[in-house]
């Protein structure tokens, strides 16, 4: 350090001389950290540098040491500068670092701390897609980073960002979903995803290929070589997906507006084809390109390709007949095309002639090309006719085969009757046996289809029959349509093509009573916890008198259906339609049958799944009721029928008792709950008083009453009509019995007057001789009249 100072250099000569000097500043310093560590962030597989930066005369030497250990060589390198550099940090990596500086002056340390955080990683990339020109592309991309650090998400094409706001048609959604509307072609290119941090960013990447329809092509010429012509193209692009083929049209001077298929099937690879021609046609013709989008626009035509004339080639298609006269025939074909004409004066030629070995053909043409049928008048009935139509032109027929074909003249009404229609047996309520004797074929005249044997009873009407066909070679069928407990009507007739036959006499039997068909339908209202009230409508075709309903339920526990229980006891009387169904567990599913029943037994079964509620009660909604007096016990006490109707469409309740009183008395008196029915019959109260009564509904703990209802018991009295003939009810009689009598005594009194007071002879006589002092009112007047 002594020697710091000024130090010259002088060099001279005989001409002169040279001075320069300079300052040796001789340092000797201990060393200093200028730049220490920090507490340095970073993601684990990153490198990571820490700093620390020193100074000091000599050089310092730098050392880093963790947890009382040196670091050197592996992932670790200090370098010149003094930093530390890590590679491919770990989450052990994380912790604190001492960065030691020395010299033969002096050493110095400092301290920074490494925190290490779970780098970002993209599990969910975009995939390449390939989309069709006009749709939506969608690209998906999700990401997780560490729990502490905010993670973002853009997307690039490119390489350069998207700018949402001036590009509407690209789209990022909630989930960072890229969406591109309308793709168009120059959406094609690599699309990434970059999903980033403030420590560290990943990106993946996607190729989007936006495919269109091809270019049109180019029709290069058409070649015409008579029966042929040879049509070359070129390929002006894809579009990013390969032509799988080429579609060639036509049109001709015939249908100049019109361009028809002619082949489909030419290889995307080929760029030329031949294709047959017709004769007298001048044909041009357009190429389009197919590819997995979509057809291209059209080529533009080619110039036009003219062909000679020549026979037809073909004769129609299609030859039918038909009959719309029992004498006629009626020969149809499919017109041809003016394509096919091949030569002017075009027209058909249709033959025909009997089928029979002496038979000569009669034809006649048609000159109208459009025209596709030809009626032959004045043939016998039913006659076999073999016809063919063939093609002709100026040219002469067609070189090829007509179509032709065997068919009869007209069909008309058969002649007989099947004879001998028997009833075999009554089978069941809507079966039964018949047997016939068959027609004579002669007798058909026509294509023999078969029987129809005719069926209806009296309630229908003829007009309403019913029809069962029944085919050509029987003698006997089970009719199935006959209505169960009535009389039935049936008539049996041959039918062919054309007309029903005349019938044959009509028979009539008894069918026995059926079961009845489904009921119309079924509902089940919740009364609580453990009842429905169910309620039906009666089936559409009872098959005979209903004698009541059955009900019948099963408990359902996820698939497993339960053994069947009936409702005890059941219905007797068909006017009911509904009824409770109690005793259920509470929030259980229960499947219920209701089936309606005559005297033949059981019919179809309808049913329907419901649940019961929860077991929880809730106060009930007020109940309403209806009451029928019933006939008073042995005992002269009165008896009446109680109907609870609970408001189904809100709670119910699950039963109910009746509270009643002699009116103007204080005390109620109840009756025992009913659970399992929704009517109640009140006995052994007295006869000829006035009662008052409610009705209460029940839900577990809960109750709550109706209004009051006065019930009298002084004769047959009822809040609801009773369904009674009113021709044989006792107050009905008793009524008419005293009207007769009244107007009996009425009679009477009248012939009594008739005969008393001046209806007799002497007082006409004495009316004739001037006296009418007689009173209005008849009797004797003159013992009680004075003398004059």
């Amino acid at each position: 350090e002594a020697d710091t100072g000024n130090y010259g250099c002088n060099a001279t000569n005989s001409l002169g001389y040279v001075y320069k000097d300079v300052f040796l500043n001789v340092l000797a310093l201990a060393p200093e950290i200028t730049d220490p560590p920090k507490r340095e962030f970073t993601v684990d597989q990153r490198n990571v540098t820490m700093t620390c930066r020193v100074f000091g005369a000599p050089k310092p030497q730098v050392k880093w040491v963790r947890n009382q250990r040196e670091l050197t060589g592996g992932r670790y390198q200090t370098l010149s500068s003094g930093d530390l550099f890590i590679r491919d940090v770990k989450f052990d990596d994380a912790g604190e670092y001492t960065c030691h500086a020395s010299n033969k002056l002096g050493e110095r340390q400092a301290s920074g701390e490494l925190i290490v955080k779970e780098h970002t990683v993209i599990n969910d990339p975009p995939q390449d897609y390939e989309v069709e020109a006009g749709t939506t592309a969608t690209f998906r991309c999700n990401a997780v980073a560490d729990s502490s650090l905010e993670l973002t998400i853009e997307w690039l094409t490119n390489g350069e960002v998207i700018d949402f706001d001036s590009q509407p048609r690209f789209i990022r959604t909630s989930d960072n979903s890229l969406m591109i509307s309308k793709t168009i072609e120059l959406d094609t290119g690599i699309y990434s995803c970059l999903a980033k941090t403030e420590l560290d960013e990943v990106m993946a990447n996607a190729t989007l290929t936006v495919m269109d329809r091809p270019n049109p092509p180019t029709l290069e010429r058409v070649i015409c070589y008579g029966k042929v012509a040879k049509i070359e193209w070129t390929s002006n692009g894809d579009n990013r997906s390969p032509i799988l083929n080429y579609i060639i049209e036509y049109n001709t001077s015939f249908t100049p507006d019109t361009w028809t298929l002619l082949t489909e099937d030419v290889p995307g690879t080929d760029l030329s084809w031949v294709v047959n021609t017709t004769p007298w046609n001048n044909y041009t013709y357009r190429v389009i390109a197919v590819n997995k989008v979509g057809r291209s626009l059209p080529s533009g035509h080619s110039e036009v390709c003219s062909t000679e004339t020549s026979v037809p080639y073909k004769c129609p298609d299609g030859v039918e007949a038909e009959c719309t006269e029992p004498n006629n025939l009626v020969i149809k074909w499919n017109p041809m095309a003016q394509v096919d004409h091949n030569a002017p004066g075009f027209h058909y030629r249709v033959y025909w002639r009997r089928n029979i070995p002496s038979g000569t053909w009669s034809s006649v043409d048609v000159r109208d090309w459009r025209q596709s049928s030809y009626t032959v008048e004045g043939l016998p009935t039913f006659t076999e006719y073999h016809i063919k139509v063939i093609a002709v032109n100026d040219r002469g027929e067609a070189n090829s085969g007509p179509w032709d074909k065997y068919v009869y003249s007209g069909e008309d009404k058969p002649l007989d009757a099947p004879t001998n229609f028997t009833l075999i047996q009554v089978t069941g309520p809507s079966t039964a046996i018949v047997s016939w004797n068959p027609v004579t074929p002669e007798s058909l005249r026509g294509h023999f289809k078969g029987y129809k044997i005719q069926t209806w009873t009296e309630a229908d009407g003829e007009e309403n029959l019913r029809e069962v066909l029944i085919t050509a070679d029987a003698k006997q069928a089970l009719i199935t349509v006959l209505v169960p407990d009535s009389t039935n009507y049936a008539r049996i007739l041959a039918y062919n093509g054309r007309y029903n036959g005349p019938a044959s006499t009509t028979i009539s039997f008894d069918t026995p009573e059926g079961v009845p068909s489904t009921i119309q339908s079924l509902e089940a209202y919740p009364l609580g916890s453990s009842a429905f009230l169910l309620r039906w409508k009666r089936p559409l075709l009872p098959n005979g008198k209903l004698t009541g309903y059955k009900i019948y339920y099963e408990e359902i526990k996820g698939t497993t259906v339960g053994p069947r229980s009936e409702r005890e006891p059941h219905i007797a009387d068909p006017a009911v339609l509904e009824a409770k169904l109690g005793r259920l567990k509470p929030n259980s599913k229960y499947r219920i049958h209701v089936v309606a029943t005559t005297k033949a037994g059981e019919g179809q079964d309808f049913h329907i799944e419901r649940a019961t509620s929860s077991s929880a009660g809730m106060p009930p909604d007020a109940p309403n009721f209806s009451w029928v007096t019933l006939h008073s016990d042995s005992r002269g006490l009165a008896n009446v029928k109680m109907i609870w109707q609970p408001p189904l469409s809100g709670k119910p309740g699950s039963h109910f008792y009746m509270k009643y009183r002699l009116k103007d008395q204080s005390t109620w008196q109840t009756t025992d709950a009913e659970l399992y029915e929704n009517f109640q019959i009140v006995r052994g109260i007295d006869a000829n008083r006035l009662y008052e009564f409610r009705a209460v509904s029940v839900d577990g703990d809960y109750e709550t009453e109706s209004a009051t209802q006065e019930v009298d018991t002084y004769g047959y009295e009822s809040s609801v009509p009773v369904d009674d003939n009113i021709a044989t009810a006792g107050w009905f009689i008793g009524m008419m019995l005293a009207i007769a009598f009244l107007i009996l005594v009425l009679i009477v009194i009248c012939i009594v007057k008739r005969n008393r007071g001046g209806k007799y002879d002497v007082h006409d006589r004495e009316m004739a001789n001037g006296r009418n002092d007689y009173t209005e009112e008849g009797g004797f007047p003159e013992y009680s009249q004075p003398r004059v």
